[in-house]
């Protein structure tokens, strides 16, 4: 699964950084900062998680979902804000080595 911010699958959402294949160390920190945050995130009682019914691309296929936390937030609305995700649209380019 893939999980999308606020916004509608392939319209806008969040990018967090690479794991595999990081440009940088920095990149390489803060993407385990971020999926460190996600499980902690996904651990919280009572989260839901809603499928779009979108996959996110031909080649990887992973369905495109929300990730709700109890108080309405989506898991990547609390990424972006706590700095561990960028907002996500069409033409963005990541680059977390700055």
């Amino acid at each position: 699964m893939r999980a999308m911010g606020p916004g509608a699958p392939h319209v806008s959402g969040f990018d967090t950084p690479e794991m595999n294949r990081p440009k940088c160390q920095q990149e390489l920190e803060l993407a385990r900062a971020a999926k460190a945050r996600m499980q902690e995130l996904l651990e919280t009682s009572g989260v839901k998680v809603w499928d779009s019914g979108e996959i996110d691309t031909p080649r990887y296929k992973r369905p495109l979902v929300w990730v709700e936390l109890p108080d309405g937030r989506t898991a990547g609305e609390i990424l972006i804000a706590e700095g561990h995700a960028r907002i996500w649209t069409p033409g963005y380019k990541a680059d977390w080595c700055d």
